[in-house]
């Protein structure tokens, strides 16, 4: 009587427990049978390994994923289990070993399913089916600015970005003046639901600006940046062409009148020069016709 008692106040407890804090994730993707145990996914990339627990894989990065049987009095030591892994995507692999590698090359939902079984008759009847739910996300593997490197100041900006990886992406931009050091939390946040970012900025000073970039999606993350230079206005021609010919034709003008009444003179003192010769010559003629002798 104690024991049965004893047995019905753990199962009191354990469900106590499971509706107050939930039943583990690993735990909820048993579908049916008595093999108990969970799904472990792993990402290795470079040096690093990541546990992706909340069934959010990266598409192209070595994979292994894995069935940690839980057996805590040590019963199912002898029992040789046979894995059915059914990757969601038409393939299907089996095989006695508790793991599997395996990469998703392309991004999408997929429902992956395994089935555990034996091959002993004793222990036929053990079972066990799970299914989780697996989002394959594009790593963010580039941060593209597609534009130029140098704008003018005090003149509306556009930069134009395209991020390399799975949307949702969050990026955490900001411009820094010289490129001083930051404050810790200065750069602003923006959701991208795709690919291309498109910024409108005015710079207000000329100089180098540092353009700092952190862009990540659920399952990785990446950080850039850009020099930027920011040079003065030039002076549009639009303005330089009228004010050229307003000069131009002032200095045609002042030519002009300067030099005509110099012309004048010059005229003038020709025409006198004329007319004293003229007059020079007529007196010479009256005396010469006034020595004839009658």
């Amino acid at each position: 009587m104690n024991w049965i008692r004893s047995v019905l106040v753990h199962t009191f407890l354990l469900l106590i427990s499971s509706l107050a804090f939930g039943i583990p994730d690993e735990i909820s993707h048993q579908l049916s049978g008595n093999v108990k145990g969970k799904i472990i996914f792993h990402q290795m990339e470079g040096n690093s390994t990541y546990l992706r627990d909340s069934g959010k894989l990266a598409s192209c990065i070595p994979t292994m994923v894995s069935f940690e049987l839980s057996d805590p009095r040590h019963n199912l030591h002898s029992v040789t289990f046979i894995y059915t892994w059914d990757m969601g995507n038409g393939e299907v692999r089996k095989g006695s070993a508790p793991f599997l590698n395996y990469d998703y090359t392309l991004p999408g939902n997929y429902t992956f399913k395994l089935s555990i079984g034996t091959n002993n008759p004793q222990h036929s009847r053990m079972t066990g089916l799970y299914s989780v739910d697996l989002t394959v996300l594009d790593a963010i593997k580039s941060i593209e600015l597609r534009g130029p490197l140098i704008y003018n100041v005090d003149e509306s900006s556009s930069l134009s970005f395209h991020v390399g990886g799975s949307p949702p992406v969050w990026m955490c931009w900001r411009f820094l003046s010289d490129c001083q050091t930051p404050s810790p939390a200065s750069c602003k946040l923006v959701r991208l639901y795709g690919n291309i970012f498109n910024l409108n900025y005015t710079f207000t000073s000329v100089g180098t600006y540092c353009l700092d970039l952190s862009v990540r999606n659920n399952i990785s993350n990446l950080q850039t940046s850009y020099d930027i230079y920011v040079q003065s206005s030039p002076v549009s021609l639009l303005f330089i062409l009228p004010c050229a010919a307003v000069i131009v034709a002032t200095l045609v003008f002042i030519s002009v009148s300067v030099c005509r009444p110099r012309q004048q003179s010059l005229m003038s003192k020709a025409m006198m020069a004329d007319r004293n010769y003229l007059s020079f010559t007529d007196i010479e003629l009256r005396v010469k016709d006034a020595t004839i002798p009658l």
